[in-house]
């Protein structure tokens, strides 16, 4: 558990120092204290190492995400077998001792399964720290402007629905007579010109 501790701070501290080491290099050669040669090649070391040190520490990380996984698995497990034995002790079917003896076995293996895991959380919080995910933003509403098209079906739907098809007798009279008197003037004007 302490291993997990130890190993990856030493490696960050070993990155930090290499990188501290690229940047007074890069202050150096910008300064004009330093040739070009010199510098590339000081800085072609550096920049191997830091490399090698970064990967390191991702096959660091990646084995203590592993660890972390598997270690929550087993506080699963453990926590069922606690509860397992909870209930075959009060129905009569384990004494007391035996009750106690594996009571004591599982929850010593449970406290040691939590703290490596919080052990592990802990040092993967300081050297590999989750990237809060990104709030989504409200896509901007965008007002359209009305065309033509738009507005007439507006207006259509603004109207009130067509009278249904079915017709009573009483009705039938009135909209003859009111076809009948759309209709006559427009004969009037083409008959007229004839008449004349």
């Amino acid at each position: 558990m302490s291993s997990w501790r130890y190993s990856s701070e030493l490696v960050s501290r070993e990155l930090d120092l290499a990188k501290k080491k690229k940047k007074a290099l890069d202050d150096l050669y910008a300064a004009g204290k330093i040739s070009q040669s010199t510098y590339e090649y000081i800085e072609k070391d550096l920049t191997e190492v830091i490399i090698d040190l970064e990967a390191h520490l991702k096959t660091l990380i990646d084995k203590m995400k592993t660890r972390a996984e598997e270690l929550e698995k087993q506080m699963k497990s453990l926590e069922i077998f606690l509860a397992n034995l909870e209930m075959h002790y009060v129905a009569g079917e384990i004494d007391e001792e035996a009750y106690a003896n594996q009571n004591k076995a599982i929850t010593l293996g449970l406290n040691a399964t939590k703290q490596e895991l919080e052990t592990i959380r802990d040092i993967l919080s300081k050297i590999a720290p989750e990237k809060p995910p990104e709030e989504e933003k409200p896509e901007p509403v965008v007002e359209e402007k009305p065309t033509e098209e738009k507005e007439e079906e507006q207006q259509l739907e603004a109207q009130p629905a067509p009278e249904s098809a079915e017709t009573t007798e009483m009705e039938l009279p009135t909209l003859l007579a009111r076809t009948e008197e759309e209709t006559q003037p427009v004969t009037e004007e083409s008959t007229s010109p004839e008449q004349s």
